[in-house]
C-alpha cells in the first residue's frame, strides 16, 4: 500500500475523504479561512488598482493565487528543475524500446477496430490550465451513444460511473482495448505529454473538468503539481480504490513531494504494470 513509500511529515488531507477538509501547512494556520487566505494572496499579487489586460487569457486563477500555495514543496526550484530533468532523462533512456512499442501498439489499434489510432481528451493540468491528453484509442468511436444506452438499461452502472468515473465492465471498450488497458499500453502516448511539459512521469492522476467540484478543497493541492503518468494512486491499488481514496492520495503526493518519493513511485510502477494490478 501507499503507506510504505510515504516520506516526510507534512500535514495531509483527511484520509477518509480528501474533499471534506484541508489541513494547511503550519505557517498557514490562523483565524482566517482558506477563502480569506486566497483572497488576501490574490490582493497581494494583483492590487485593487491593478488591471490585467483582457487579452491576457494565459493568466489563470491559480497563478493569481500562487502566494497561497507557495509553501508547498511543488512550488520550489527542486520541483521545477530536478523533476523536469528526471522526466527527460528517463524518457531518453527508454526511447529505444519505447518507439518500436509505440509503432506495434498503433498497428494493433488500427487493425483491431475502425477509427483513429489516438484518443485525445481535455484534462486539467497545473495551475488549472487545460491540456490535451493523448492515449491509444481503446473504445468504440461512438462511445458516448453506447454509454447512454448502457446507463438506460443498467442504473447500477450509471451510479458506479458517478461515484468512481470508471466502469469495471465498460461496454465502450473494444476487445483489443481491454488487452491494452490491462497492460496499461493505452497510456503510452502520454509520454508525448511528458516531453512537452504538460505532464510529468509522476504526479496526481489527470482529471477532467467535471471532477473539479468533487475534489473540493483538495483541488488547491491538485492544481499545484503537474498531472502524472503514474502516481500514488497507480501504485496503491488503482481502480481497486474508492474515488475518495484516490483524491486523498493525490493530495498526499503534493503535500509530501520530494525527488526520492518520485523515484520510489517509478520503481513500484514497473511492478504494478507488470502484474496488471487494479487495471480496468
Amino acid at each position: 500500500m501507499a503507506k510504505d513509500i510515504m516520506i516526510g511529515h507534512r500535514p495531509t488531507l483527511n484520509q477518509l475523504y480528501a474533499g471534506e477538509g484541508l489541513n494547511l501547512p503550519i505557517s498557514w494556520v490562523g483565524t482566517d479561512s482558506v477563502a480569506n487566505i486566497l483572497r488576501k494572496s490574490a490582493s497581494v499579487l494583483y492590487p485593487a488598482d491593478h488591471r490585467i489586460p483582457a487579452s491576457r487569457e494565459d493568466v489563470s486563477e491559480w497563478e493569481r493565487l500562487s502566494l497561497a500555495i507557495h509553501k508547498l514543496p511543488t512550488n520550489g526550484l527542486q520541483y521545477a528543475l530536478l523533476k523536469r530533468l528526471l522526466d527527460i532523462l528517463v524518457i531518453c533512456a527508454i526511447l529505444p524500446c519505447l518507439l518500436p512499442l509505440l509503432l506495434i501498439v498503433a498497428l494493433v489499434v488500427k487493425v483491431g477496430s475502425p477509427g483513429p489510432i489516438f484518443y485525445r481528451q481535455k484534462r486539467v493540468g497545473r495551475f488549472g490550465r487545460e491540456f490535451t491528453l493523448w492515449k491509444f484509442r481503446s473504445m468504440q468511436v461512438n462511445g458516448d451513444e453506447i454509454l447512454r444506452k448502457h446507463f438506460a438499461l443498467n442504473p447500477d452502472a450509471e451510479l458506479e460511473w458517478i461515484q468512481t468515473r470508471k466502469l469495471r465492465n465498460d461496454p465502450r471498450v473494444t476487445r483489443m482495448g481491454r488487452v491494452l488497458r490491462q497492460l496499461s499500453l493505452d497510456e503510452l502516448p502520454q509520454f508525448i505529454n511528458v516531453m512537452e511539459g504538460s505532464m510529468s512521469l509522476v504526479g496526481p492522476r489527470p482529471i477532467v473538468s467535471a471532477e473539479r467540484e468533487s475534489y473540493r478543497d483538495a483541488y488547491l493541492l491538485y492544481a499545484s503539481a503537474k498531472p502524472g503518468l503514474s502516481g500514488l494512486w497507480q501504485v496503491s491499488g488503482r481502480s481497486d480504490l474508492s474515488y475518495e481514496r484516490r483524491v486523498a492520495l493525490d493530495a498526499e503526493y503534493v503535500n509530501r513531494w520530494n525527488l526520492a518519493l518520485d523515484l520510489q513511485i517509478l520503481w513500484k510502477t514497473a511492478g504494478v504494470v507488470w502484474g496488471s494490478k487494479g487495471a480496468v
